[in-house]
């Protein structure tokens, strides 16, 4: 609320000014004086300006920093997640405890030879000492729900427990194997399917057990491929140039097709199956030429041909992939599909190593601010 000065009062100082003979001011000390409060006004202006920029300036910083704080996801995911990110650690010590824990994915350093396994509840890098590591990188082979690692040298294919570190080997003595060249699970990471060669350099395959998932005997299809949870569909790599088609065999019938969507892949791409994370959705590492919508090499979770074209679906689940030998995900950490495109498949493992203590910056910023309005205080007064 404000006061309204006297009327009689107003009155009495008009009339004793109108009175009153004006004192003689020099125009140069006048106009100095003017030139001083102009001064004086726009060092204000600029002090305040340097004290909102600083400030603000740290604010913005102070915010940025909290933001990378709230989105930062090196948290501990529980049940564990597939990274947004598989890349070739670099100074890593290897270890010779396999009692890692469950794991996301698993791949062989293609210019070292180790196996790596990432870490399905942290996204922490494990390089692991194999015991009868594989030769030349491989084969090397992660269960569909993360928990246990296969991997295989000649005759001899080697699991181990990666929460216990307990290890096995089925050594195949009464087999004619020269050497095992590939090994995948059932969807039930209950069996696994071994492929290789004779000592006549025929192609050969069994798994370990025996029977698979349901209790029947695996079909010879089976050992070509990654069976579906119903055992009735094979995925299959795609061998060779690129092709506009993922292939499947059938257990009961011919091959079949699922053809690429030409937007993303005009020229076609190499297709080679991880996993089944659903009974008719499969898990692929893609490999796509230049001039592809998505280039190089992928991950992709598409609909088995199967179903009905209604029910196809196509989604890039990781871009750019490292340079890595024998790929293994852990299909089942995949989430199931929600039908919203926006859905995230995939979890940041990122550690927030770029945020730092902020304090001292906060401090610096507002001494900074003292020091500029300090400053301009002495400019001032020598210029008055």
């Amino acid at each position: 609320m404000t006061t309204q000065p006297d009327a009689d009062l107003r009155t009495t100082l008009h009339r004793i000014a109108d009175s009153t003979t004006p004192l003689p001011v020099d125009d140069g000390l006048w106009q100095r004086g003017r030139a001083a409060r102009s001064r004086a006004q726009v060092l204000a202006v600029v002090a305040v300006l340097a004290l909102v920029v600083s400030v603000g300036g740290v604010a913005t910083l102070v915010a940025t920093t909290d933001r990378e704080a709230r989105t930062a996801s090196n948290e501990v995911v529980e049940g564990g997640a597939i990274p947004s990110r598989i890349e070739v650690p670099g100074d890593l010590s290897a270890t010779t405890d396999l009692a890692v824990g469950r794991a996301s994915v698993a791949f062989v350093d293609g210019a070292s030879g180790a196996a790596i396994v990432v870490g399905a509840t942290t996204g922490e890098y494990h390089r692991l000492t194999l015991p009868d590591a594989p030769e030349a990188g491989g084969p090397l082979a992660l269960s569909p729900d993360g928990r246990t690692l296969a991997w295989a040298n000649h005759r001899r294919i080697h699991t181990v427990d990666l929460r216990s570190g307990a290890r096995s080997f089925s050594p195949h003595t009464d087999e004619p194997v020269t050497e095992v060249t590939d090994l995948a699970w059932v969807p039930s990471s209950q069996v696994l399917i071994w492929s290789g060669t004779d000592d006549q350099g025929a192609h050969i395959g069994g798994v370990v057990p025996v029977t698979g998932s349901g209790g029947e005997p695996l079909s010879p299809t089976s050992l070509r491929g990654i069976p579906s949870p119903s055992g009735d569909l094979v995925a299959v790599t795609s061998r060779g140039p690129t092709g506009p088609a993922a292939r499947f065999l059938q257990r009961r019938g011919g091959p079949l097709e699922r053809a690429l969507p030409t937007d993303l892949y005009p020229g076609g791409a190499t297709v080679r199956p991880l996993g089944w994370t659903a009974p008719t959705l499969v898990l692929a590492e893609l490999y796509a030429p230049t001039g592809s919508y998505v280039e190089g090499r992928h991950l992709a979770l598409f609909t088995s041909p199967d179903r009905p074209s209604s029910e196809w679906t196509y989604r890039i689940v990781m871009r750019d992939l490292a340079d890595v030998a024998d790929l293994s995900i852990a299909v089942d950490l995949v989430p199931d599909l929600d039908g919203t495109s926006s859905q995230r498949l995939t979890h940041d493992f990122t550690s927030p190593a770029n945020q730092r203590d902020i304090s001292w910056m906060i401090g610096l910023g507002v001494a900074a601010a003292i020091a500029v309005l300090l400053g301009l205080l002495r400019l001032w007064r020598r210029l008055a």
